[in-house]
């Protein structure tokens, strides 16, 4: 069960998860926020049990009951600003409330997957409908080693795996809260200065998809609109979309 006490004297934040919604169970977050299309914002959905959960690309999000970080913030189009970097912009603000809250330093793949020890502890799915960007996050918090089944565990990793200590789902889903609506507002040159300090392949080989084919380059950077930066044949392109492959 959630425990409303401890989410409420954990958030500090003015707007962001002050309209709240709790679900024991619940095929998906962002869908039940699809449904939803009258909530305030900064309306944020969370389930203790997401059984359907979707990653970038359609791919099916891994998380298990109890265990797991799932939610979803709603924020109205009107009411933010640097809307064009906002998927680099919520892993920042998920990897300053991990440093802040538990005192590890989690990276970034771009866009934004959180990243520790090389392996993947969460995703990011933004999608938009009507008049909302929806943004769907989902962490692996007090997942065990042998929780993950398969390949997955080949990628994939949990806080608890790397500091060996279960945590309270909900003081770190105030403080991801509380430190997203405060990232939210901070100059676009410093949300991406901090992204790229914590990237976790910048000037490294990777790899991704290009016209249909999977293709080599460096990873180089961003640019002011958090679009890729890779080197390939003494040329330097720009990527918006997709994944990259480390």
């Amino acid at each position: 069960m959630f425990d409303h006490k401890i989410y409420e004297e954990n958030l500090k934040s003015k707007v962001f998860g002050r309209s709240f919604k709790y679900f024991k169970k619940i095929k998906s977050t962002n869908d039940e926020a699809k449904n939803n299309l009258n909530a305030v914002h900064g309306h944020l959905i969370f389930t203790n049990n997401q059984t359907d959960g979707k990653g970038r690309r359609n791919n099916k999000w891994f998380s298990l009951p109890n265990k797991s970080l799932t939610f979803s913030i709603m924020l109205n189009k009107n009411e933010i600003i640097n809307k064009d970097i906002l998927p680099l912009l919520t892993s920042v603000a998920i990897v300053k409330a991990i440093k802040k809250k538990i005192n590890i330093n989690c990276k970034i793949k771009w866009p934004n997957d959180i990243m520790l020890n090389d392996k993947k502890i969460g995703g990011v799915l933004i999608e938009s409908k009507s008049n909302y960007y929806i943004v769907g996050i989902g962490l692996n918090i007090n997942h065990r080693e042998n929780e993950f089944n398969g390949d997955i565990s080949k990628i994939a990793s949990s806080i608890y795996i790397h500091t060996k200590t279960k945590l309270k789902l909900e003081k770190l889903l105030a403080n991801i809260v509380n430190e997203f609506e405060l990232t939210i507002k901070k100059d676009k040159k410093n949300i991406l200065e901090f992204w790229l300090d914590k990237c976790n392949h910048l000037n490294k080989s990777i790899k991704f998809h290009r016209k249909g084919k999977l293709v080599s380059g460096k990873f180089m950077g961003i640019n002011k609109n958090g679009e890729a930066l890779i080197k390939m044949n003494k040329k330097i392109i720009n990527i918006s979309s997709g994944a990259i492959y480390t």
